[in-house]
């Protein structure tokens, strides 16, 4: 069974039968919101398609993080953004002047990705939540319950053998009215008001909690959430899952502290790319956003890719020939799906969930390596690559829009690859007069046996199956087929020899093969 149907019947299991649940993923947009974060979410969409699957109604929240202070500067971020640091992110001047702040510059474009894909979800702000009054009753819980929420947190302190929370610590902290900064000491609590002095700017003063300058610290605020949002399941990168952490802590918070039990959650494992050392971070300012990843593979490919690998499981990104494998595997598991054939059950779950939503019939598809060998052909305009795919029999003519559509996509997709990823080894360009080199007769005799079945029309199939007959009447396949790519791209080898011959003009081809000019 895939992971996701059986999380969702743990949920259905631990959380009771209900007609409707609440699943949530949560990030602070404290710099580039990369393909790393989208595991979470991803994570939860999942879980919530395989809820609905059993007919169940389900709540897809992402939470927003944007109260929370900035920490410090990223990379990519000019260091004079210092002077904003202990201020809330969602407050905070957007270095590019493109959005309102700065967090808004990471979430408007992580929502945009994600509407890209085709996930619906609804984007929930901590800044708006916690300025409207939406936790003004946790808030004044957290408060009253203090040495409680304090006693919880020191039981863990203990255990991981490190100083006690001292006894003038507050579950919450203020940002200072007048200038926004948490580098603020409480001073006291009267039931409604929190009274504070600012190191930062010397302010004393006092706040509701209704106007939203009080704040509860993470692990206080994430089961406060919980409490306050309903929330059934939630999964968690292994650094909020380990013992101590803030889930462990969170869920004694939330049954001994709000009454209520905490959600199911699921540990899920880093993305990282291959070839680079340790995860992901938008802090470093050089992490791969789901829009890079668009640039190369197509939205249902993504959700698949993401959807194969059991959460527990690393993702390793490979860009580079690996993703000419992971468009083969998409093409296969398709196939598959729409063929009714045997096949990995998970793969065709994972396809299942990566089609939102599901076609009324089987897309047409070219394979990827296909079109990085065409598109690199000279003059694979929109029109002549139809009609070389037509004559490849890899199309029918009468092909509809939007299948049309969608391989000029991949092809898009096939030439952002070349340019970005792929290893020289792939690339080449058809050499536009005959070389210079000395053929063996035995070698020519076989070049023309190949010239006749081009100038008949064959099959890429049936060209592929004459090219190794005629390989091993003259020599070895080893020794012939490099001949091919010295004629025609000058290198000792390169993209399938029956593909890349059908795919040029063939009058052309026969000439070539004979040694014409």
């Amino acid at each position: 069974m895939h992971w996701a149907d059986v999380t969702a019947e743990r949920v259905v299991g631990e959380r009771g039968d209900k007609e409707r649940y609440a699943v949530e993923s949560g990030i602070t947009p404290s710099g580039t919101v990369h393909a790393g974060n989208f595991r979470e979410l991803f994570t939860v969409w999942a879980v919530a398609k395989a809820l609905r699957s059993r007919g169940k109604e389900v709540r897809v929240i992402h939470f927003w993080d944007d109260y929370d202070r900035f920490r410090k500067v990223p990379k990519n971020v000019p260091s004079e953004w210092e002077e904003y640091i202990g201020m809330p992110v969602a407050e905070v001047p957007d270095p590019w002047g493109c959005h309102r702040s700065y967090a808004h510059h990471f979430m408007d474009k992580f929502e945009e990705e994600i509407a890209g894909l085709g996930i619906e979800v609804e984007f929930l702000h901590a800044a708006e939540l916690y300025r409207s009054g939406f936790f003004e009753g946790e808030l004044r819980t957290a408060l009253g319950k203090r040495e409680k929420i304090r006693e919880i947190l020191n039981r863990v302190r203990e255990q991981a053998k490190q100083e006690p929370l001292p006894e003038n610590w507050w579950p919450v902290y203020v940002y200072c009215e007048r200038c926004r900064k948490d580098f603020t000491d409480i001073t006291a609590f009267d039931g409604e008001r929190v009274h504070y002095r600012c190191r930062n700017c010397g302010h004393e003063g006092e706040t509701p909690l209704r106007e939203g300058n009080v704040k509860m610290r993470w692990r206080v605020d994430w089961p406060a959430r919980w409490y306050r949002l309903g929330i059934d399941f939630e999964p968690g990168g292994k650094d909020h899952l380990a013992a101590g952490s803030s889930y462990d802590t969170g869920k004694d918070i939330v049954k001994e502290v709000f009454g209520a039990e905490p959600p199911v959650t699921l540990m899920y494992e880093f993305v990282s790319v291959k070839g680079q050392k340790g995860k992901m971070s938008g802090s470093k300012g050089d992490a791969i956003t789901l829009s890079e990843l668009l640039e190369v593979m197509e939205p249902e490919l993504i959700l698949f890719y993401y959807g194969r690998y059991r959460p527990s499981k690393e993702i390793k990104l490979d860009l580079g020939l690996g993703l000419v494998k992971q468009y083969d595997e998409f093409d296969r598991t398709e196939e598959a799906y729409w063929e009714g054939e045997e096949y990995d059950g998970d793969l065709l779950r994972a396809y299942w969930m990566a089609m939102e939503p599901m076609p009324e019939k089987k897309p047409v598809r070219v394979a990827f390596s296909t079109l990085v060998n065409l598109v690199q052909l000279p003059g694979m305009d929109g029109r002549k690559l139809k009609e070389t795919l037509v004559r490849m029999g890899k199309i029918g003519e009468e092909i509809s829009r939007e299948d049309w559509q969608g391989v000029l996509n991949r092809a898009e997709r096939a030439r952002n690859w070349l340019d970005r990823y792929a290893p020289e080894s792939v690339k080449f360009k058809v050499l536009d007069v005959l070389p210079d080199v000395d053929v063996p007769e035995d070698v020519r005799k076989g070049l023309e046996e190949v010239a006749k079945a081009v100038e008949k029309g064959v099959s890429e199939e049936e060209l592929n199956t004459v090219l190794f007959e005629t390989a091993k009447k003259v020599s070895s396949p080893k020794e012939f087929f490099p001949w091919i790519y010295r004629l025609f791209i000058g290198k000792e080898r390169g993209p399938r020899a029956a593909g890349l011959l059908l795919s040029l003009d063939r009058e052309f081809v026969v000439r070539r093969l004979r040694l014409e000019e």
